[in-house]
C-alpha cells in the first residue's frame, strides 16, 4: 500500500508547534489563527493515524511517537527553507561547509575550531548541524562527519574514530559521590535520552550489557540532540548517556560525573565524508588532515578501526 504523504502545511504547523510546545505561539509564526494550527494538527495526526501530542489546558507535549517523528521533519522543513534562501542567496564563495551533528559540533569541534581558523587564516568555515546523517541535496557540505555506515555512493568515506558510551549525572545526584554507584539507583532514576532514529538506542544498547532491562526503566523528557540532554543533567533533572569525547572536559572539572564503572563500545563508529565528485580543494584536504589528528591525539577515542 502506498504511503500517504501529508500536506506541506500540517507538517510546517507540526513542526512549528512541536518546536515551541505551543499552538499559540506556532500560530504566531506561522501568521495564521490558533484554530487553524489546530486544524493542521488534527489533519495530520488523522492522515499518519496515530496521535503526535497530548494536550491539556496548560501545556503541549509530545507523545513518544511525535517525539520520534519530530527530529526528522524538522530536518526536513529546514532543509526546504535552506533550499530556499540558496535560491535567493547562493552560498558565499571560499566557504568550507562542516556538517555533523548537533552534539559533535558543540561538545567536540567547537572547542577545537579556533586553533584550525588561527593556523589557517585565509580559510573561512561555516559549521552545520543536523539531526541526520549527511544529505548532500539538502546542504551541500563539503566535509561531513556522521556516526555511522557508509551509506552514499556519491561520497568518500574515510574511518574516523570509535569510542564508548557510558551515564553521566550531576555531582548532587544520589550515589555520585561515593565512589561507583551501585546499579539499583537505575530503578529510582529518570533516564534523559534523545529520539531513536533507526540506529540501536544508546540506552538500550548500555542497559543490556550491565543487565537491566530497558523496558523496566523510568524514561524522562525526549530532547532534540545531546547538548540539550547535558544541559538536563547538569541542572540535576535526570541521568544522561554520554559518548567520552562529548564529556571529557566536563568530567575533568567535575562538572559531570560518571556514575557507574560500566562503559559499553558504541554501537557504531564515526566517518569523515567527502564528495567524490568536484576539483580536489586544498582546504578540504587540509581540514579533513587537522581533523584526524585532533582525533589521534585525543585519549577518549579509539583511531583504528576494531571488528564489529
Amino acid at each position: 500500500m502506498a504511503t500517504r504523504i501529508p500536506t506541506l502545511t500540517s507538517l510546517r504547523a507540526f513542526e512549528a508547534v512541536a518546536r515551541f510546545r505551543s499552538f499559540r505561539k506556532a500560530a504566531d509564526e506561522m501568521h495564521v489563527t490558533h484554530a487553524a494550527v489546530s486544524h493542521q494538527i488534527k489533519t495530520l495526526e488523522q492522515a499518519v493515524g496515530i496521535q503526535l501530542f497530548v494536550r491539556n489546558s496548560r501545556s503541549v507535549e509530545l507523545t513518544p511517537a511525535g517525539a520520534q517523528y519530530y527530529p526528522s521533519i524538522r530536518e526536513h522543513i529546514q532543509g526546504i527553507m535552506d533550499a530556499t534562501q540558496r535560491l535567493q542567496a547562493p552560498d558565499e564563495a571560499n566557504v568550507l561547509r562542516v556538517q555533523s551533528y548537533n552534539s559533535f559540533n558543540t561538545m567536540w569541534l567547537q572547542p577545537r575550531l579556533a586553533e584550525f581558523l588561527q593556523d589557517n587564516p585565509t580559510i573561512r568555515v561555516r559549521i552545520i548541524s543536523s539531526f541526520e546523517d549527511g544529505n548532500y541535496d539538502i546542504h551541500r557540505f563539503d566535509v561531513g562527519v556522521f556516526n555511522g555506515p557508509p551509506f552514499d555512493p556519491r561520497y568518500d568515506y574515510r574511518f574516523l574514530f570509535q569510542t564508548d558510551i557510558f551515564p553521566v549525572c550531576a555531582p548532587g545526584w544520589a550515589g555520585a559521590q561515593e565512589g561507583p554507584a551501585n546499579l539499583a539507583l537505575l530503578d529510582t532514576a529518570e533516564l534523559l535520552s534523545v529520539p531513536n532514529t533507526g540506529n540501536v538506542a544508546d540506552w538500550d544498547c548500555w542497559l543490556r550489557h550491565v543487565g537491566r532491562s530497558p523496558e523496566k526503566m523510568a524514561y524522562g523528557p525526549v530532547f532534540d540532540h545531546y547538548p540539550l540532554v547535558r544541559e538536563a543533567v547538569l541542572n540535576g533533572k535526570g541521568i544522561g548517556i554520554a559518548r567520552a569525547p562529548f564529556v571529557a572536559r566536563d568530567l575533568a572539572i567535575g562538572r559531570l560525573i560518571k556514575p557507574f564503572e560500566q562503559t559499553v563500545p558504541e554501537p557504531l563508529p564515526w566517518f569523515v565524508a567527502t564528495k567524490k565528485e568536484g576539483k580536489p580543494d586544498p582546504s578540504i584536504a587540509l581540514f579533513v588532515d587537522w581533523l584526524i589528528a585532533e582525533m589521534e591525539s585525543d585519549p577518549t577515542v579509539r583511531t583504528t578501526q576494531t571488528a564489529a
